[in-house]
């Protein structure tokens, strides 16, 4: 076993180093444990048994002949006084107990490495050995080099406690606490006895105080040693010591112990109204929390709500208390941060990620780029079809790590399978539906997918055993059927009765104009109305839309021609050209033509000339759905103007 303890220390770059004494006791475990891990198929066939003890190992594979296992097994681990692995306990030990039950090792005490690796490294997952939560092999399908792994990962953790007990003795002591009906050899290598009970109940009181509402710690403090697994409130008090950083709690810890999450919610989810509660005071106020996320001093004081107040403060309060809600805000508004800022309070309090439905790729990604740049950070990230594959696997892997907190989508992602994997890995505090009315004007024909959102929210909570996350519908344009049909459709798929805030969506901000040309004389006047709107590049860029793919690939040659720099933009434009002409456009350097209404939506852009030379104008819907081609046409103010 020197050599496998040798082996350890090459490979893991430690974060404290062991006294010598507590070396000693560590190597003193793992030589006297036996490294187990098992190959399984996906129906729990077993495949494979590595097995390593001191010096020794053994790899059984093909067909399992039962005394030939037992002997195996029995032979190596009987100088074990232990069992050792990765997830052996809900996995490998249950299934050699159906297969193998008179096995002595199932007399031995277990160690699981998985059980203590959300206490050892809450920050994020374990990168060197873990992915996904499990071991990553050094060899393919060697559950040798897999039981190997796990006393490499033991001894990385007990490094991590060890460092611990210099800054914080009490946690590990705590931690041994709660692991005592299992894991005691552990904190006995390290010399950390546990708390008695009232030790325990006093410990975690006054340490999560500082990480949640008091009134809660006090309460829960009472009922710790009741809970039906004490790993519940170490794993919550691991994740609570990071909270606010990019960490998460593992999905199988919310699974195994949903205690977790119900702890992690009474302390931090719900404010009280106890004046001297700095947690609540803090971090359930909407005016400090926009303040320290976006350096704002005030909500946008029109449009006013029912009581006078800021409608845009009253939508965000709403937010923050997990409210199903329906707000109609007219362009400019303010619109983008009664979702955002509450969002990133959800993920600040409790990790979660909240999902946007959006339907077009250039709006997620004016979006994403504007909240990275206003919170200087990246909690923002959308998946879209201008990613190529290295990007979007990228965006994939920062969602399962906790890295997002905001997360654009399409509704049509949400019949992705890689999507799909991921998103399960995290918990979804939030449900957003931008450009809400697509639910109704355009549900059924131009975006069906949108109405399968909300059945794919409800089969997910099913799953995952927990009620729908909260909708939040926004949009700028909604008339009273539209409204309703928003609701009723909600109150039938999710039973969610959303929330009303009615802004209106009179918009002072536009001037609609009508010109009467022939066909003939389209383009000419087109050129002159952007010669003349626009005579110089720094008064900003115009959007001119066509009918079909041909008519805006055809205007923008005759522009060009005619000295003019413009360029088309559709769904034909491949994915790296389409980013080119998006970030040439924001920064106003072309005049951008897109093909049909489905590519109207969210650029923003210093100031903008919107002209339209569509073949079937439908003056209703240019009116209804045309606010987003001035948003930002006023006279210059604060940032949040923008949001």
């Amino acid at each position: 076993m020197h050599g496998l303890f040798e082996k350890l220390q090459f490979h893991v770059t430690p974060h404290f180093h062991f006294p010598n004494a507590t070396m000693n006791r560590v190597k003193k475990i793992l030589s006297r444990s036996l490294l187990l891990d098992l190959e399984t198929t996906p129906n729990g066939k077993l495949l494979k048994v590595g097995a390593v003890c001191g010096a020794e190992k053994r790899l059984l594979k093909g067909v399992f002949d039962r005394s030939d296992v037992i002997r195996a097994l029995d032979d190596l681990g009987r100088s074990a006084d232990y069992v050792l692995g990765h997830n052996i306990l809900d996995h490998d030990l249950p299934l050699l107990q159906k297969s193998f039950p008179e096995l002595h090792l199932h007399t031995l005490p277990v160690i699981d490495t998985l059980f203590l690796s959300p206490v050892a490294f809450p920050e994020n997952p374990y990168h060197h050995l873990l992915k996904d939560y499990r071991l990553l092999s050094t060899a393919l399908n060697d559950p040798v080099c897999d039981a190997r792994n796990s006393g490499l990962l033991f001894q990385d953790q007990c490094d991590v406690f060890e460092g611990l007990k210099l800054s914080d003795k009490g946690v590990v002591q705590f931690y041994a606490w709660a692991f005592s009906e299992t894991m005691l050899p552990l904190f006995h290598a390290l010399e950390s006895e546990p708390f008695t009970g009232q030790e325990a109940k006093n410990y975690f009181a006054s340490r999560v105080a500082a990480l949640g509402c008091l009134t809660a710690a006090q309460s829960l403090a009472l009922e710790i040693e009741h809970l039906e697994a004490r790993e519940s409130a170490a794993y919550a008090l691991a994740w609570l010591r990071v909270a606010g950083s990019n960490s998460i709690i593992p999905p199988w810890v919310r699974h195994r112990f949903p205690e977790v999450t119900t702890i992690v919610r009474r302390l931090r989810d719900k404010g009280c109204s106890d004046p001297g509660c700095s947690y609540c005071q803090i971090n359930h106020n909407p005016h400090k929390q926009l303040q320290r996320l976006f350096g704002f001093e005030d909500f946008r004081p029109e449009p006013r709500a029912a009581d006078g107040d800021s409608l845009q403060e009253a939508i965000i309060r709403s937010g923050m208390n997990d409210e199903p809600l329906l707000a109609i805000l007219p362009t400019g508004g303010g619109k983008s941060l009664c979702f955002q800022l509450p969002a990133l309070v959800r993920n600040q309090r409790l990790g979660v990620l909240s999902i946007v439905i959006s339907p077009l790729q250039a709006l997620m990604k004016d979006q994403v780029d504007n909240l990275n740049r206003l919170t200087e950070s990246t909690f923002a990230a959308a998946l879209y079809g201008m990613l190529t594959p290295p990007e979007r696997g990228d965006v994939l892997e920062r969602i399962r790590l906790g890295d997002v907190a905001i997360l654009y989508v399409s509704p049509e992602q949400l019949r992705n399978a890689s999507f799909r994997n991921v998103i399960k890995q995290r918990e979804i505090g939030c449900w957003i539906f931008d450009e809400a009315h697509c639910l109704s004007r355009w549900g059924h024909s131009f975006r069906p997918d949108y109405l399968y959102v909300s059945r794919f929210i409800r089969e997910m909570a099913a799953q995952q055993e927990v009620p729908p996350p909260p909708v939040a519908c926004f949009t700028a344009t909604a008339k009273r059927d539209v409204i309703e049909e928003i609701q009723q459709h909600f109150l039938k798929e999710l039973s969610q009765d959303l929330l009303l805030f009615d802004g209106g969506a009179e918009r002072t901000n536009l001037d609609f104009e009508v010109q009467v040309v022939n066909s003939a004389d389209k383009r000419s006047r087109v050129k002159q109305l952007l010669m003349e709107r626009l005579p110089n590049p720094e008064d900003g860029a115009s959007v001119v839309y066509c009918a079909t793919r041909r008519g805006a690939e055809e205007m923008a040659k005759w522009l060009q021609h005619s000295g003019l720099s413009a360029e088309a933009f559709h769904a034909g434009v491949d994915a790296p050209e389409k980013r080119r002409i998006q970030d040439e456009f924001i920064a106003g350097n072309i005049l951008a033509y897109l093909r049909d209404e489905r590519l109207r939506h969210g650029h923003r852009q210093g100031k903008r000339s919107p002209g339209d030379s569509c073949r079937h104008p439908r003056i209703a819907g240019e009116l209804s759905t045309g606010g987003g081609a001035r948003r930002a046409r006023q006279e210059p103010r604060p940032v949040r103007a923008s949001l």
